[in-house]
């Protein structure tokens, strides 16, 4: 398994509005793309407005394929337009679980 952990900043007057948008428009078509959700997480204590997704990929093949579909779909660069100037400091990383622990 291979995950992808993207993570970003919203401003605080943007979050709700960022939250209904993503749920609404974006969760949808991240999900008919076959991404695997772990979770998406808010930060309670430390950088406020910091937004962690984690996605699960059989592998770094399944990744790419994934996300060259879903990068190419353009109902996304349409919702960028919109979510774009929300999101700052956006980090993506590609993460290998561990052999020593087993589970998602």
């Amino acid at each position: 398994m291979v995950y992808l952990q993207v993570t970003f900043t919203l401003e605080a007057q943007d979050v709700q509005r960022f939250e209904a948008y993503y749920e609404e428009h974006f969760l949808p078509v991240i999900l008919e793309h076959g991404f695997s959700p772990v979770g998406i997480f808010k930060t309670l204590v430390g950088r406020a407005g910091e937004v962690t997704e984690l996605w699960r990929f059989e592998d770094l093949a399944d990744y790419e394929s994934k996300w060259k579909a879903l990068m190419a779909d353009a109902r996304v660069a349409e919702i960028f337009e919109t979510t774009g100037p929300m999101v700052h400091d956006e980090r993506f990383q590609i993460l290998e679980s561990v052999p020593y622990l087993s589970g998602p």
